[in-house]
């Protein structure tokens, strides 16, 4: 399976390079390109007890989110308020989780990235994903972090600023998944990890087979939470091994 999703991480980049080899210069059409090429893989490969679509997020409270590129909501119990063609408006209760799609990564881009997360984190609490094909070095993320223009003069993240970033960050070229996590280097810090597992030939795991593999799980506990399962069945995990550890990274952002 390392290999399918090495194959698979191929084919999203190819993709990408032939909507390039036609519009070369229209990036709004690039974008929406890139996100739909994102959301059929999700499509074709997550449980049908959710939807993944494009659209807008509404809370009980009446506040309308920024567009969100990819929405994973539970479509069973809860149907749009709004569509037209691939766009919805969702409840606030039925998003299991958010995804924005880039093309590539840079300071700019990424500040972009936190503002908008800020915004959907006051409309829900699903998980935050960031997904970027032609992503950064990894080690230049710590300092896309620090450059950020807080607002007020307190420029540091903190418990209640770190809440609304991105819960998980995947590159697929150059390779990587961070998590927020705690962060022990000098003195404790919460931040972000990204671990890296070789399988028992020694070919690296692909990230995009940790990102599926933490959007499919995020949707196996959204159901058993929520409606009576079987207790026998096999969870997606157990279908992949984890590997042997080849390396680690991380950064921390604040003290604990």
């Amino acid at each position: 399976m390392v290999n399918y999703f090495k194959l698979v991480s191929d084919e999203l980049l190819i993709k990408l390079n032939q909507t390039r080899q036609f519009i070369k210069k229209h990036n709004p059409t690039i974008g929406v390109l890139t996100e739909e090429i994102l959301r059929s893989f999700l499509k074709n490969y997550l449980p049908k007890s959710v939807s993944v679509e494009q659209g807008f997020i509404l809370s009980e409270n009446g506040m309308l989110s920024k567009q969100c590129d990819i929405l994973i909501y539970d479509s069973n119990f809860y149907a749009p308020f709004y569509r037209i063609n691939d766009i919805v408006v969702v409840p606030s209760d039925s998003v299991i989780a958010v995804i924005e799609v880039k093309t590539t990564l840079n300071k700019s881009i990424f500040h972009s990235v936190i503002d908008y997360f800020e915004n959907i984190s006051m409309i829900t609490g699903a998980k935050k994903y960031l997904f970027v094909y032609n992503s950064c070095d990894i080690t230049k993320l710590s300092g896309y972090f620090q450059s950020y223009k807080h607002k007020g003069d307190y420029q540091q993240f903190d418990h209640n600023t770190f809440q609304s970033l991105p819960d998980e960050i995947t590159g697929i070229n150059n390779s990587y998944h961070l998590r927020k996590d705690s962060v022990i280097g000098d003195r404790e810090q919460i931040g972000y990890s990204s671990y890296f597992f070789n399988d028992e030939k020694g070919t690296e795991i692909s990230a995009l087979q940790n990102f599926y593999i933490s959007v499919y799980s995020l949707i196996e506990e959204y159901n058993d939470k929520n409606r009576k399962t079987d207790e026998s069945r096999k969870e997606r995990d157990s279908y992949y091994k984890k590997g042997d550890l080849n390396s680690y990274f991380a950064f921390g952002l604040f003290d604990m």
